[in-house]
């Protein structure tokens, strides 16, 4: 489940458009369909320019709500509905130009209103995220083939891109600026973020996003990579380069290319910024608790993994906000011949979610002597992505089962609960005991602060987790229905915090049991306390 507001921008046999998503529940889409990902992030701009004049965000201020067929100039909603049929939608206009609606039919005239507020309220800080193939899973023409294969031909494949025609590094030393996004927590949406910095600035920009669904953006278009076997490769790296490296030279201007970095073992991730990438710059967001059995069992030593990754001559923005943390870092990246600068968050931002990846997209941008965002945008991004309970018919919830480390995990359940008391719902991997044993701990320290009594989980060794767990844990074997389960926990009173892990078809029938139930509350208005 997203969990924070976005643009997606989607393909259907029609063509591409876009819809505002919230935690999975859509929001706000075009009535136009464009011919390219590229136009459909134009009127994603368009749309952001529009919001931010509109001068009142007020439900019922002068400058936000139009009466029907009113001429203006200015921004505004339009609500359309009737009594009699008890439904409401609503429009955002731009003088005679419609350039969103509401995406749902809801109940009462004030459920309309509240959800165009809320579409003013997230739709400045909103990143578009492509979405390949769009609402049927086709997959578009001409997608970009990574094959796998094993160990030793991969090396051979690395050792002749190395020795033969132009080389990797010669395609390397052709772009301007190279970026390498790193650390535990937001990598695809900073890489996303710095995307559409460079794209609105008018660069020539090749970004290429790792994960469940890797794909490159060049110029805002999508192209999808197809892997034929079931995990990320480096030597993928290589090939991007020699396809599309020929096609940066070939622009007028300054060209950037922007790689998410996936190596999840020390080695791999120094490969990646070492060998493959080379980068100016290496953003790396924070250092959390994940990947233990990989990158080090402790803070200390993920810190020092991903210090010793970077190249000579590589600057650093480092978001780790730990001031200890952060001055052990310095040391060991001087240490590699390169140079760090710790992002600085304003004051009255501190402690909010994700501001340490955020507020990295400006110290980026200072480093190659360009005007900084404005801190109204960056404020805007980070309110996108601020968490927030999901309200269902019958209680609340939030999936945060894809942030798999306990700080992150805890920055959110303190932003949503504060010191009351939630129901955790902790997801177990048997290929992450590391990850399992960190979450037992955790819910030890929310039982001896009294903010939980008691406990669901789910996926492997449960029993063995339930054990180490000092409240009663009610254990969900995988076959399970997952809407029965949900009614279970919200049936006992406080709001549902998912957590640990979204990998398995038990947590994607949860995501979408979820996504249903809230878009059914929305229409009905149902807002508030539950």
């Amino acid at each position: 489940m997203n969990q924070q507001v976005v643009y997606e921008v989607i393909r259907d046999d029609t063509g591409w458009f876009w819809q505002l998503t919230d935690a999975d529940t859509t929001v706000a889409t075009d009535t136009t369909w464009y011919e390219s990902a590229g136009d459909a992030r134009a009127a994603i701009d368009r749309i952001r320019g529009a919001v931010a004049a509109v001068r009142n965000p007020e439900l019922d201020g002068d400058g936000f709500f139009y009466p029907l067929d009113t001429p203006h100039d200015r921004p505004g909603f339009h609500v359309r509905g009737s009594d009699g049929i008890n439904a409401y939608e609503w429009e955002f206009h731009h003088g005679d130009d419609l350039l969103a609606v509401s995406s749902y039919t809801y109940q009462t005239a004030k459920a309309a209103r509240e959800a165009a507020a809320a579409f003013k309220q997230t739709a400045l800080g909103g990143v578009p995220v492509h979405l390949v193939g769009g609402m049927s899973d086709e997959v578009i023409d001409g997608a970009f083939t990574i094959e796998q294969t094993g160990l030793r031909t991969a090396l051979g494949a690395l050792r002749r891109t190395f020795s033969r025609g132009k080389s990797h590094r010669q395609y390397l030393a052709d772009i301007d600026t190279r970026i390498v996004v790193s650390g535990i927590r937001g990598k695809s949406s900073t890489a996303r973020r710095l995307d559409d910095v460079f794209n609105r600035r008018g660069y020539d920009v090749l970004t290429k996003i790792t994960g469940n669904h890797p794909m490159l953006l060049r110029n805002g278009d999508v192209i999808p990579i197809t892997r034929t076997g079931p995990y990320t490769t480096l030597y993928e790296n290589i090939d991007v380069l020699r396809e599309f490296g020929p096609q940066l030279e070939q622009y007028t201007p300054d060209d950037v290319a922007i790689f998410e970095n996936q190596g999840i073992t020390e080695y791999t991730t120094r490969l990646i910024n070492k060998q493959f990438v080379r980068p100016h710059i290496v953003v790396l967001g924070n250092v959390r608790q994940d990947h233990q059995d990989t990158l080090g069992k402790t803070l200390r030593a993920l810190a020092r993994a991903f210090a010793r990754s970077i190249p000579s001559g590589t600057t650093v923005v480092n978001g780790e906000q730990n001031d200890v943390l952060a001055e052990y870092m310095r040391k060991e990246i001087d240490q590699q011949g390169a140079e760090m600068k710790r992002v600085e968050i304003p004051p009255d931002q501190r402690g909010r979610i994700g501001a340490e990846t955020v507020y990295a997209c400006n110290e980026v941008l200072r480093l190659l002597d360009m005007e900084p965002i404005p801190n109204a945008q960056l404020n805007a991004y980070l309110d996108a992505i601020q968490p927030h309970w999901i309200r269902l018919p019958r209680g609340r919830v939030f999936n945060g089962a894809e942030i798999n480390d306990i700080e992150s995990t805890e920055a959110v359940r303190k932003a949503l609960a504060g010191d009351s008391e939630v129901l955790p719902l902790v997801y177990l991997r048997s290929d992450r005991r590391s990850r399992t044993a960190s979450f037992a701990s955790y819910l030890n320290t929310l039982v001896d602060r009294g903010l939980i009594t008691r406990a669901h989980a789910g996926g492997a060794f449960t029993d063995v987790f339930a054990a180490n767990v000092n409240v009663p844990v009610t254990q969900h074997d995988r076959n399970e229905d997952a809407g029965v389960v949900l009614d279970e926990m919200l049936a006992e009173g406080p709001p549902v915090l998912l957590m640990g892990n979204t990998v398995d078809d038990f947590m994607r029938d949860m995501e979408i049991e979820i996504a249903d139930r809230a878009r059914q509350a929305a229409i009905e208005g149902i807002t508030g306390e539950c």
